[in-house]
């Protein structure tokens, strides 16, 4: 019963999140899932509304080809207020981003840059040799 209740939650509080991304004009989602929400913008670098997101704690992930984002509703995120704060954090981001295009710091760089390199194996190769060195010992 605690887990039909808990899933219940979830998917409540998903549909909440999902309506809210829907209602924000300058975003598109991509797809149609019950707990992860894919989104991107046409208008405005979507990395640079990560890092937005990211300074108001929310813990979004960078997706390539296409460049988006997404967001995986859990358990925590069926607490009172939380799917509505989620809402007014993207809305205040995509503002932001628009009226701040080309803001400095971040990760949306970092996530341009690799989007745009045509040779895919390379990025893996970047990232192996990136996660050999800050473990080595």
């Amino acid at each position: 019963d605690g887990y039909l209740a808990a899933a219940k939650q979830i998917l409540e509080t998903s549909a909440t999140i999902r309506a809210g991304i829907e209602a924000i004009p300058e975003l598109r989602l991509l797809g149609h899932s019950l707990i992860v929400h894919a989104f991107t913008a046409d208008e405005f670098d979507i990395y640079r509304v990560m890092d937005f997101m990211s300074k108001r704690n929310w813990g979004l992930n960078g997706l390539h080809k296409p460049s988006c984002i997404h967001f995986c509703v859990t358990y925590l995120h069926t607490q009172p207020g939380v799917a509505e704060r989620f809402i007014e954090d993207l809305q205040e981001a995509v503002t932001y981003v628009k009226k701040h295009p080309a803001d400095d710091g971040g990760m949306a760089p970092v996530y341009g840059m690799a989007a745009t390199i045509p040779m895919r194996g390379m990025v893996s190769d970047i990232l192996k040799r990136y996660i050999d060195k800050i473990y080595e010992v």
